[in-house]
């Protein structure tokens, strides 16, 4: 499948995400009491820390793109092995947990029924992802849309309660369990199934490891609060709504990851290609949030209006971010280590381990600026101002360190490309800034302006863009054409 459409589809899922995670929030916090609201939440806290053994499935990815089909059983039953464990720890618990964080017992059974279909669908999903990216997407818009049916159904019921949110979630993993399960059945006479499982656990002492920096970098908000005060965490997480959308452009990308592990020539070309849609999308929405910071923390809410610069600092945060998961992704696909069978300890010499360490520097420096901003500054606003320059100076060092990494394999950078992203862009900005939209609908407005004017610009200046559009435009028309009826 091209890089295209991959990155177009997943780019897609994440904005409908976005909607339809908006709407179902919607339902629940105006029908919820606040006490289930805040339950549910906890709920999906706790889920997460009994779904940590999935990480053993960056291996059932790459085992299934390297043509191992015994990965995709071999992943099923230690989903199995895992859920069985984590939902025997979490009924062991289950009193304590209920009392500790007010969960009424009558939805722990519906809690645990969650883990196994968490974990099942985590490593079908691993496998398709390896050898299919296209249907891989295509399952998520089916589980989008099934908790978007799930909502409306509740709504018509007048159904809606913890037990009914909860179940309208289950219910939605399900359906997306049945399509992972329908385009996975091949895999299922594979076998053997015990030796590769073994390795897929000898090699997951790397993913352990790394979830530790995670960690440390989620330690910001209790320092902050901490430290500081909850204004400071206020101005240091609002510009997040806005900053989190340049970040969505990575998805853009997230075809070359696939391609680099079954790819047998032409890497260069794939990186570069990838980079290319990543900024296409990151560059406009970067300057856009650059250009009308001010507007935009105004019209979630006036008080927020001061903290433009920490939104700036935020956004181009979230776009060297953006160009790093491209290049982590380039660095590891292109690792062929474990290609053949490897002893576990050998892997900590590998570019995968590598980015490991990578992410524990990142972590540690964003950390450490936390502790230097809160050190340093007088006012609320300048402690989330230094936090936020902080994971940016992080970031940039490690994009410097991963273009290196990837630069020896012989990868370029589009520099012709980006400097007519940036130039469509600018004029993008200075077309929507005298707009000064204060209201949703203005904003709305200037994105569209602005949209028109960048896609516009960016079509008579580079010859890339034009391909790209002239081949949406033919797939488009080829597939009305394949619907329309015959005379």
């Amino acid at each position: 499948m091209g890089l295209r459409l991959v990155g177009a589809l997943y780019y897609a899922q994440r904005l409908y995400n976005v909607l339809v995670g908006v709407v179902f929030i919607l339902v629940v916090t105006r029908n919820l009491p606040p006490s289930d609201f805040g339950a549910w939440s906890v709920i999906s806290s706790l889920l997460s820390y009994a779904t940590i053994a999935t990480l053993v499935n960056y291996w059932v990815t790459r085992l299934r793109a390297y043509g191992d089909a015994s990965a995709t059983l071999a992943g099923l039953a230690l989903a199995a092995v895992f859920s069985a464990a984590s939902s025997a720890a979490l009924l062991l618990l289950a009193p304590g947990i209920a009392s500790a964080f007010s969960i009424p017992p009558s939805v722990i059974p519906l809690v645990l029924a969650y883990i196994p279909v968490l974990y099942a669908n985590s490593a079908l999903y691993s496998s398709l992802y390896a050898t299919n990216p296209v249907r891989a997407a295509l399952s998520e818009f089916a589980f989008e849309t099934a908790k978007l049916a799930a909502a409306a159904l509740l709504v018509l019921l007048g159904a809606i309660s913890l037990q009914g949110v909860l179940l309208a979630v289950l219910a939605s993993h399900l359906a997306q369990a049945l399509v992972l399960l329908m385009c996975t059945r091949g895999d299922f006479a594979r076998a053997p199934v015990l030796p590769t499982a073994r390795k897929i656990i000898s090699y997951s002492w790397v993913n352990a490891v790394a979830s530790l920096s995670a960690l440390i970098a989620s330690a910001d908000v209790l320092l902050i609060s901490h430290y500081a005060s909850n204004d400071a965490v206020a101005y240091y997480t609002v510009v997040l709504a806005f900053a989190n959308v340049v970040g969505y452009s990575y998805s853009l990308g997230r075809g070359l990851y696939q391609r680099l592990l079954t790819a047998q020539a032409g890497s260069a070309a794939y990186v570069e290609e990838a980079l290319r849609l990543v900024l296409l999308i990151g560059v406009p929405t970067a300057l856009g949030a650059l250009t009308l910071a001010p507007n935009l923390l105004y019209i979630l809410n006036p008080v927020y209006t001061p903290a433009a610069n920490v939104l700036r600092a935020a956004t181009l945060a979230a776009l060297v971010a953006a160009v790093n998961g491209v290049l982590s992704d380039a660095v590891q696909g292109l690792e062929r280590i474990d290609r053949y069978d490897v002893k576990p300890g050998e892997l900590a010499s590998s570019k995968i381990f590598g980015i490991v360490l990578l992410g524990y520097l990142r972590s540690l420096l964003g950390i450490l600026g936390v502790a230097l901003a809160l050190h340093a500054a007088r006012d609320p606003l300048g402690v989330a101002l230094g936090a936020r320059l902080s994971w940016l100076a992080a970031e940039v060092l490690v994009l410097v360190i991963l273009a290196r990494w990837v630069g020896a394999t012989g990868v370029r950078a589009p520099s012709a490309s980006i400097a007519r992203f940036v130039a469509a862009g600018l004029l993008m900005g200075a077309a929507v800034a005298p707009l000064n939209p204060l209201r949703i609908r203005e904003a709305l407005l200037a994105v569209l302006l602005g949209s028109a004017l960048y896609f516009s610009a960016l079509y008579l200046i580079d010859a890339w863009f034009r391909s790209l559009a002239r081949q949406a435009v033919s797939r488009v028309a080829l597939a009305l054409g394949r619907r329309a009826p015959r005379p």
